[in-house]
């Protein structure tokens, strides 16, 4: 089990018969008898991703959701931990341990807030990461959003401001690179790869996955079975908590993909989806 800076296992010590207690530990108070400290629990979800595929309007929906926390950036946008993708010695680790981590969520359990979550779509293409919170937090629940992988290659491709006449170039990525910007643009999108993984390491009852296109199609009934998973009322017929999906509109001439290569990523696609 985990373990605390002293050495004992992370949760409570229970005291024993009042007629023989045990030594308490060096430098720790002796807990009243029946004493029951609370164990940090954590967040009750995580949406894990994938990026490019509709987290931020998801997590948009649920912090409108009167009976669900997520934590908010400084500019009012979506706040992402990057605790589990970042080394244990970071420095931008906004968490320095698991328990800060835990108890960090469970603070914002107050009010209505019955649910309190995360997003950081990093998660699931990253094997480390994906363990590490399986590890860390053993009855969390999973939220993974896909779409069109190919869609969503191209649009990953434009969020890094690259040439939309090089998309092609993400072919050059399954022999590998270490560039940051470019590095697994393509392999994001292997979501058989990424979803095996995930029910390896969690209950299929503790997973929940949203495919963008079926939601603009439907989102009163795919967020409703989004509420329904995470146990909170199922308010998506409210029109202030499940909006119309943005129309995004980009007069550039380089805003659609070419039908050539999306061929091309497509066929690459084909086996793993």
């Amino acid at each position: 089990s985990r373990k605390t800076s002293n050495g004992f296992p992370f949760g409570l010590i229970r005291m024993q018969n009042e007629n023989h207690p045990p030594p308490p530990p060096t430098g720790l108070p002796i807990a009243p008898e029946g004493f029951v400290a609370k164990i940090p629990t954590g967040p009750d979800f995580i949406i894990v991703g994938a990026m490019k595929a509709g987290t931020e309007s998801m997590v948009s929906c649920l912090r409108k959701h009167p009976e669900i926390w997520m934590p908010e950036g400084e500019d009012g946008g979506v706040a992402e931990t990057h605790y589990f993708d970042r080394s244990l010695t970071s420095k931008k680790r906004p968490f320095q341990s698991d328990e800060k981590y835990c108890s960090y969520f469970d603070a914002q359990r107050t009010g209505k807030t019955v649910v309190v979550g995360e997003k950081t779509p990093v998660y699931m293409h990253l094997p480390s990461a994906m363990g590490r919170i399986a590890q860390a937090l053993p009855s969390v629940k999973i939220i993974v959003a896909l779409r069109n992988p190919t869609e969503r290659a191209w649009s990953h491709w434009k969020y890094w401001k690259r040439d939309p006449e090089k998309f092609l170039d993400i072919l050059g990525e399954l022999k590998g690179s270490s560039k940051r910007s470019r590095q697994d643009v393509l392999r994001r999108g292997f979501y058989d790869e990424h979803l095996q993984r995930i029910y390896s390491l969690f209950d299929k009852a503790r997973v929940h996955v949203m495919i963008a296109e079926r939601v603009w199609a439907d989102p009163v009934k795919h967020y409703n079975e989004l509420f329904g998973f995470l146990g909170v009322a199922k308010l998506a017929t409210d029109p202030h908590i499940v909006g119309k999906r943005p129309q995004v509109r980009n007069k550039s001439s380089h805003s659609r993909l070419a039908n050539e290569a999306r061929a091309a990523i497509q066929r690459v696609y084909e086996p793993h989806n």
